[in-house]
């Protein structure tokens, strides 16, 4: 019964969204929906999957730097797939110490969520992984997927930081008084803070409108500095955006990113240094998955593992 009921779930679950649009239809109010949303989708990590999460956080990253072209991993489905790897670990707890290879399954099911929540045919399993030492079939990805949408309660469509972009910048930069590149120049930088600072594990204390309305007030600094004393403004003028929390989230934004006063913006093509890419996301672990190895092209062995245990779904 349970098997049938949820590949109803799954025939029944759809595909493909867009970030700053979360939601399938409009709604005659839109930010009140969207408030209403981001309390359902808010994170918190507990201390105890923290390290969990920085791992997860590390290959998702690297994946992103090292395959982004080659393997359409575009940085918005890497955003998605650490949304989704914060909102599973505020719900479930997992044995990553026991299973330390577990945060890496976790992260490529999460990634794989998102390829298709986003539409991404050429993104392949097998391929970001064709460098690592440990290896999950598709079989067993596709199972932590049911596991992670089963935590998330099949609620894909992720309310984010960007999808508030769009209210704070009609707010702060009404027509026709601020040309439209200036706006477009803002709201590129500040999707760019958005996601450089996402992996650091501290901006998963914030909820999504204080995020973005953080990352707009710096992208406001460096790109239209003019702006900052009115668009501070406004944004302390809204009741939903707690003062505290904004500076918060801004001091972890500038230490992430290098940005602030006598600051250097980051170079574009440096990857965030705080993830730690040179400590082993998952390292290899022959209990419980572990079936055997497989040989890759260049003669060496990877080692293969199969579930998740019927007791996570």
């Amino acid at each position: 019964m349970a098997t049938r009921e949820r590949e109803r779930e799954e025939d029944a679950f759809e595909y493909e969204f867009d970030l700053e649009n979360p939601f399938t239809s409009p709604a005659d109010e839109p930010i009140a929906t969207l408030l209403d949303a981001e309390g359902y989708h808010s994170t918190s990590v507990s201390a105890a999957a923290s390290d969990a999460r920085r791992d997860a956080a590390g290959f998702i990253s690297k994946v992103s730097v090292r395959f982004g072209v080659e393997l359409a991993v575009h940085p918005r489905v890497a955003y998605l797939a650490l949304n989704y790897v914060d909102r599973f670990l505020s719900k479930r707890q997992l044995p990553f110490e026991q299973q330390p290879w577990v945060p890496r399954l976790l992260a490529i099911s999460c990634l794989s969520l998102a390829a298709k929540m986003q539409r991404i045919a050429a993104f392949s399993i097998a391929d970001i992984q064709r460098d690592e030492e440990f290896i999950f079939d598709a079989a067993t990805v596709q199972r932590m997927e049911r596991v992670v949408l089963g935590a998330l309660e099949w609620r894909a469509r992720s309310v984010t930081p960007l999808a508030f972009l769009g209210f704070f910048l009609s707010a702060c930069y009404p027509p026709p008084r601020h040309p439209p590149q200036v706006v477009a120049a803002v709201k590129a930088r500040a999707v760019d803070l958005l996601l450089r600072a996402q992996p650091e594990v501290k901006m998963a204390e914030f909820s999504p409108s204080v995020a973005a309305a953080a990352t707009l007030l710096a992208a406001t600094g460096e790109v239209a500095a003019a702006n900052l004393p009115a668009f501070q403004a406004v944004v302390a003028a809204c009741p939903f955006v707690n003062s505290e929390k904004l500076r918060e989230c801004g001091e972890v934004i500038a230490a992430v990113c290098g940005v602030g006063p006598g600051r250097a913006a980051a170079s574009d093509d440096t990857p965030v240094t705080v993830l730690g890419h040179n400590r082993s996301a998952s390292s290899a672990s022959e209990s419980d998955w572990t079936v055997g190895s497989v040989a890759n092209g260049g003669g060496d062995a990877k080692k293969r593992c199969m579930g998740p245990p019927s007791q996570w779904g």
